[in-house]
């Protein structure tokens, strides 16, 4: 008898998801909050080295030139970065983009081109605190779930 698989929507997709190692193991920093982490501790919960070795470098190049230029780079300037550090087009614009747009990392704008309205729309990067915010939203409500829990059963 053959073996079948749940229907493809009811996965989780790896572009949907974030990397968490287990707990038990070595894998993870310090969280201490008075240990910082490094941009590169961030981008491996989005593409774990590990894993996807090839999009977690392009992501963090790509992250570190979108950080010197926070008010957001265009299409131009998204061209020459490609360009420059020879990273496949197509990993960059069908993986690494939608991924970091649709965890919140990244603020993606179609801007429409006003001194050439028939050229279509410029598109605009911009880091994006939708990550975080959300994060910290879900953090801080297991925390306090979690301690109304333990004080009501002190009571």
């Amino acid at each position: 008898m053959k073996k079948t698989l749940p229907p493809k929507e009811k996965r989780l997709r790896s572009r949907e998801s974030l990397y968490f190692p287990s707990v038990l193991g070595n894998k993870w920093k310090s969280i201490d909050p008075d240990i910082r982490w490094d941009i590169s501790d961030i981008i491996n919960h989005v593409f774990p080295r590990e894993y996807q070795e090839k999009s977690y470098e392009y992501a963090l190049k790509f992250v570190r030139f979108l950080l010197k230029n926070p008010r957001g780079i265009d299409k131009k300037m998204l061209s020459e970065f490609i360009s420059a550090n020879e990273i496949p087009s197509s990993t960059f614009y069908n993986i690494i983009i939608p991924k970091m747009v649709k965890l919140g990392i990244l603020e993606r704008r179609r801007e429409s081109n006003a001194s050439n309205p028939g050229k279509g729309w410029f598109m605009i990067l911009k880091p994006s605190f939708a990550f975080s915010s959300h994060l910290q939203k879900l953090a801080n409500e297991w925390k306090s779930i979690y301690k109304t829990s333990v004080s009501k059963k002190t009571d």
